[in-house]
This record gives structure tokens, sequence and C-alpha cells, in this order.
């Protein structure tokens, strides 16, 4: 059975070839030229044949070393654009995501590095902003958003069922209540905010 070749000799041979000189082959390489000879006389001797000769201060290739370049700058080529889409697919996986301030802040921020060590090679873009994307005009994959859903020309996914109940502080709840014992809210003072996903009106609505 054969000894396996190095495949540095390959290299070396397919350079040497193309450039139709050792030094020349050495210089693209960053190698030295008696490395490159050496490389080259272990693959003729492994191989049994004879792969350049001499034409004046230029190698040439034989038949045999022909053949072999045919096959090594094909493979070697291969080689090569494999590499450059796998660059391509780092540089160009970006994932650009839209969440609400306090999404990010409370659920998404405490997740975000284990999604990162899991995903090395994604470029993830997050844009926290309270406002929906409109994707027609905006760069945007995905957008976290709150409501009910419905969103013509869009692929929904239901991520987590939100519950949204009101607060207020022990003293006013019986001061309602002294007041209207029948309807305490009637009387209440509702505190809402120009940008928050939850209206009054809405939760009211909604509510039983």
């Amino acid at each position: 059975m054969a000894r396996d070749t190095n495949l540095n000799a390959y290299l070396y041979f397919e350079s040497v070839a193309r450039r139709g000189s050792v030094a020349l082959a050495a210089e693209e390489l960053f190698v030295s030229p008696s490395a490159v000879s050496q490389q080259i006389k272990a693959l003729e001797l492994q191989m049994g044949i004879k792969l350049f000769r001499r034409s004046g201060r230029k190698l040439v290739l034989t038949l045999e070393g022909e053949q072999l370049y045919s096959a090594a700058s094909a493979a070697i080529g291969i080689l090569k654009n494999a590499q450059t889409n796998l660059s391509m697919t780092r540089e160009t996986s970006r994932l650009n995501l839209r969440v609400t301030p306090s999404f990010g802040v409370r659920w998404l921020g405490p997740r975000l590095s284990d999604f990162v060590f899991h995903n090395p090679n994604l470029d993830l873009r997050i844009d926290a902003a309270p406002d929906p994307t409109d994707f027609d005009r905006e760069i945007m994959d995905l957008d976290i958003r709150y409501g009910l859903g419905g969103w013509s020309g869009l692929t929904q996914t239901p991520l987590v069922t939100d519950y949204v109940l009101p607060l207020c502080s022990p003293a006013y709840r019986d001061q309602l209540i002294q007041a209207c014992p029948n309807d305490p809210l009637s009387t209440a003072r509702l505190i809402d905010s120009a940008r928050a996903l939850c209206k009054w009106d809405f939760w009211l609505h909604n509510t039983e």
C-alpha cells in the first residue's frame, strides 16, 4: 500500500507548475526555494515519475506532470471556492431584530449570552424601540411585538402570553372603595402612557 503523500507537496507542485519557477513559487508560498524543491523531489520519488523538465531557464511540465497538474489545480480551486463561500456566509449571516425596550431588558437581555455562544457566526443587530417595524421601509428581519396578531403580509408566531393587571397602593384602593363601593374604578384616576402597548380602554374591554 502506497504511503499517503503530504498534501503540501501538491500545493507546492501546483504553484511551480503555474508559475514555471521554483523561486516564484517559493515567493508566493512564503517559503524557501529549497523547501519547494524538496517537496517536488519527494513527490516525484513517491510517484516514480518525472513531473518537470527544463526548457531554458523555465520549468515545464512533462506529460505526466500535466495530468497531475490538471487534477491538483481543480482540487485546489474547489478548496479555495469553499473557503470563499464560507467566508461570505459568515459575513452575510446577519439578523436584524427589533424588540420593545422593556422586553429587551427584562427577557431578551439575560438570554443573549447563551444565544451568542451557540451562534458564533451570527451577526445579531438589536434595535430596542417601542414602535412596530415598517417592513416595507426598514431593514429588519424580525420584530417581537405586543398584540393580538393578524398583521397582514407577515409571518407570525406567538411566543408568550402576557397578563396585564392594574396596580395601585393599598391606601388608594381603600379610598376608591370608600368613594364608590360598587364600582371603585369609576372614580379612579387612570395613569396612561402615550407609548403604552396596552391601553386602558383595551384592558377594560377585554376584562370580564
